[in-house]
């Protein structure tokens, strides 16, 4: 409505000024024009009920809603209709009236009557004439029809001079001019038109013309030659009224036409002015009900925005303000009171929303933390019930993550007795209620048959006047091998220096013993004392064997690092097992494997495995090595397997501890030193038993590019 009215006033004002127009201009009252302006008024008119009616209907559908403020724009629309249809009604009604009474007082019959009498005697006029040259026309055919064809110019010529005749022409039946006689001589005869001549054939043929303001008449007779009995000619008769009676003729028919229009635009003009009228009543009307919505929303509004913004607050919407403009009355007051008190609420919400985001990203840090903590944390409450947890938790405790939360945690790991000993620790450390001085704990676990040790730490936490535990559990496996392995080393490097020092005097004592009695005793004391010096001698070199593994496993391996062809590497230690007797394949890939590392201390490892395979072997009918190579994303892989009895279970899980072996000679220290050299190679190394029997060692080294 705030865009329609100025529209619709802008429409009704230029229709305003067409029909002006047209009462003006008779010509375009009876023109199609005046039907496209008349089919638009009535669109127009209907366009502006439809708009009423839209409006009426919208009112009454809120007023169904029971929207604030629509009643009393009802009251006051219907105020202002009533104020202005009534006045306007009986003005309309009025103005109607008086201008039909006026248009039709514009037309009097008698001069009607006096020009249609005017009309028909100049119709009367022109018909006696016409008959007049019809009859000298027959006369002056049948004369030339019976005269020769050499007197025809002449006797056309007399004819019409007597008969006094503007001009003649005689055409045969191809329309040919035969003879021709004319009082103008200078003028050039017009040709006749065939379809007059045609119609001449039945006896006659006349027309009337208008020409330069002078009116013709034209006579068409047929001629019948008296010699040519097939042949016929058509004469053409051509004149002019006189001047004073064309020009009168002319003038009676064109105030009789222009009579005729005005006549018939007396009701055009009577549609005009009533459509006019009813245009400005209906624009005052749907004036005077804009004006009435307009009034009534500057008092409804205010009211309608209070209830809405007043279910907005109820929603939660805090911020919603209703706009004042100024107002200085006890609206404007109520407003100022309701925008006090929604900014008052929205500040309040506003700070009660950044301390749930700080309380969120508090939370989301902690879940943050906990999810990228290697340790595992698990939150009970006094219950044993499962509050928090990180995935790491899980892992080190092998618990399946679907419904942890909320669960109480002994029930959680029924099935495994392995945590056993952790649930009972942490059970009795609950129901001690946090008194216990025993926090710390560790244990073994076995985890996909490797032996895991974990730390359990537990603390408690006073909660909303409850207790909750804090258990922290660390796998502490790597830092028990690595100090074993320390420990190890030590022992290593002290056995070896307590044992080597006295080696060295033994063997020389046995041989010098050996030495100095052999040649003053028997035969058979010098048998007995050849056997127990070569005993003693080999015991000595066995204990330095052993020595000098231990010296090799204590001190760390020096490694002389260049690019080394793996594949040629295996070759060439497969080479000396040849004469073994094992069958061993090598699958290797066609490309240059190459790596970084010390050749001799890599040639160690391989042997190394090579010999625990071969001595895995010994009972083998059909023993078989299989060594495989291959490169997968950058590094290689080395693959050692055997068919033979694989490693015992029980030492699987600490197969690279010293001094840890299955079999009756050897020391135990030839994994172990493996798996420093392959860790000084930055690579990793995994034995496994296969389900078929055997086993299998697993390399990893980086490839050198």
């Amino acid at each position: 409505m705030k865009y329609l009215v100025p529209i619709f006033g802008l429409v009704g004002l230029a229709l305003l000024i067409m029909l002006a127009r047209s009462l003006a201009n008779t010509d375009l009252v009876s023109t199609e024009s005046f039907r496209l302006l008349f089919i638009f008024n009535v669109l127009f008119i209907a366009s502006l009920v439809f708009l009423i009616a839209h409006q009426i209907f919208r009112l009454l559908k809120n007023i169904k809603k029971e929207i604030i403020g629509s009643k009393l724009t009802l009251r006051l629309v219907i105020s202002f209709a009533l104020m202005i249809i009534v006045p306007v009604s009986i003005v309309y009604l009025v103005s109607v009236s008086f201008l039909t009474k006026s248009i039709n007082s514009w037309f009097d019959v008698k001069v009607e009557s006096a020009l249609e009498g005017g009309l028909s005697l100049g119709q009367k006029t022109l018909n006696i004439l016409m008959r007049d040259i019809e009859l000298k026309g027959r006369s002056m055919a049948y004369s030339i029809g019976n005269a020769e064809e050499g007197e025809r110019d002449s006797l056309l010529r007399d004819m019409r001079e007597k008969f006094i005749i503007d001009e003649v022409i005689l055409y045969d039946q191809k329309i040919n001019i035969l003879a021709l006689s004319s009082a103008n001589k200078s003028s050039v005869p017009t040709i006749a038109n065939y379809e007059h001549i045609e119609r001449a054939g039945r006896g006659f043929y006349g027309v009337i013309e208008e020409f330069d303001d002078t009116i013709i008449l034209r006579a068409y007779i047929p001629v019948n030659f008296k010699n040519k009995i097939a042949e016929r000619g058509y004469l053409e008769v051509r004149q002019p009224i006189p001047t004073e009676i064309s020009s009168l003729a002319i003038s009676v028919e064109s105030v009789y036409e222009d009579y005729q229009r005005l006549s018939y635009s007396r009701k055009s003009l009577n549609i005009v002015y009533t459509l006019t009228l009813t245009i400005v009543l209906l624009l005052a009307i749907l004036s005077a009900v804009a004006i009435s919505f307009v009034i009534s929303r500057k008092f409804s509004e205010p009211l309608a925005q209070l209830a809405d913004a007043t279910k907005q607050v109820a929603k939660g919407n805090f911020n919603k303000i209703i706009p004042e403009y100024g107002k200085k009355d006890e609206i404007g007051t109520l407003v100022k009171s309701f925008n006090s008190m929604t900014r008052q609420l929205d500040i309040a919400t506003q700070n009660d929303r950044k301390n749930q985001h700080r309380v969120e990203l508090a939370r989301l840090f902690l879940d943050t933390i906990l999810t990228n903590l290697s340790s595992g944390v698990i939150v009970v409450d006094s219950d044993q019930k499962i509050r928090l947890y990180n995935l790491a938790a899980l892992t080190l405790l092998q618990i399946n993550k679907k419904t942890i939360k909320n669960r109480v945690l002994d029930k959680v790991a029924v099935n495994n007795k392995e945590l056993s000993p952790v649930l009972e620790f942490i059970s009795s450390y609950v129901l001690a209620e946090g008194k216990s001085k025993d926090k710390n704990r560790e244990y073994k676990i076995n985890t996909n048959k490797n032996e895991r040790v974990i730390r359990i730490q537990i603390n408690s936490i006073r909660d909303d006047r409850k207790n909750n535990y804090i258990v922290l559990i660390d796998d502490i496996t790597d830092v028990t091998e690595g100090q074993r392995h320390q420990a190890w080393s030590e022992v290593a490097r002290r056995l070896a220096h307590e044992i080597k020092n006295p080696l060295t005097p033994i063997q020389l004592s046995a041989e010098r013993i050996e030495h100095k009695l052999k040649t003053k005793l028997n035969d058979e004391d010098q048998t007995i004392l050849s056997k127990a010096t070569n005993t003693i001698v080999g015991q000595v070199n066995a204990l330095k064997t052993m020595v000098n593994e231990f010296s090799d496993y204590a001190r760390p391996p020096k490694i002389e690092k260049n690019n080394i062809n793996v594949n040629m590497l295996i070759q060439s230690v497969v080479d000396l097992y040849e004469p073994v007797g094992i069958n061993i394949s090598i699958k290797q890939p066609n490309q240059v494997l190459m790596v970084m590392g010390d050749e001799n201390k890599l040639r160690q490892v391989f042997v190394n495995l090579l010999e625990n395979a071969k001595d895995a072997l010994v009972d083998e009918r059909k023993p078989q090595i299989t060594i495989q190579t291959k490169v997968i994303k950058g590094t290689i892989v080395i693959v050692f397997e055997d068919n033979g009895s694989g490693v015992p279970e029980n030492i699987l899980g600490k197969i690279f501890e010293p001094y840890v072996t299955s079999k009756s000679h050897g020391t135990g220290l030839g994994l172990a030193i493996v798996l420093k050299i392959i860790e000084e190679h930055k690579g990793s190394i995994e034995i496994k038993n296969k389900r078929l029997g055997g086993s299998k060692a697993i390399i990893i080294l980086p490839m050198s590019m």
